[in-house]
């Protein structure tokens, strides 16, 4: 195989090789959140969490982002108080200033949910970002040992 900007096959695989341990600790990561987004939609879609409603105080848009609806939670049964929180499962012609809508509250800490619903997007893209950087070593290894050249017919 023909060198690259000075960097012969032994080379290559050598960076390839130190790539490995950094894409397997950057997936454990993704996988991580993976399953924290995971396992709080799932709680949502199942309403399984604490009941109350939401009061929509202000929607914040961030720059391309998404906007959302930032106000304050209070469960059913008055224990639970927060002042800062935004809600995932409306969209922003949902609601307006002011609007009181159910929430379920899943234990995430600033987000709380609409009841039933389930946002699939969220997960699946970290699932897919954690099998991109779990599996990009191990192709580039292919690619650079096993993929050979073909030779150019006469």
């Amino acid at each position: 195989m023909e060198e690259r900007n000075g960097c012969g096959t032994g080379c290559l695989v050598m960076v390839v090789g130190m790539l490995v341990p950094l894409a397997a600790m950057v997936a454990m990561i993704l996988g991580l959140a993976t399953f924290a987004g995971v396992r709080t939609e799932t709680r949502a879609a199942l309403r399984q969490g604490t009941m109350g409603s939401f009061v929509a105080g202000e929607l914040k848009c961030q720059g391309r982002g998404p906007c959302r609806w930032w106000g304050s939670y209070r469960s059913d049964d008055g224990r639970t108080i927060r002042a800062s929180v935004w809600i995932n499962g409306y969209f922003m012609s949902d609601l307006t200033e002011g609007s009181r809508v159910p929430a379920l509250d899943t234990g995430h800490g600033v987000v709380v949910h609409r009841p039933g619903y389930f946002d699939a997007i969220g997960p699946l893209m970290f699932l897919g970002f954690t099998l991109i950087v779990l599996f990009w070593p191990g192709y580039l290894l292919w690619r650079l040992l096993w993929k050979r050249r073909r030779p150019k017919p006469a």
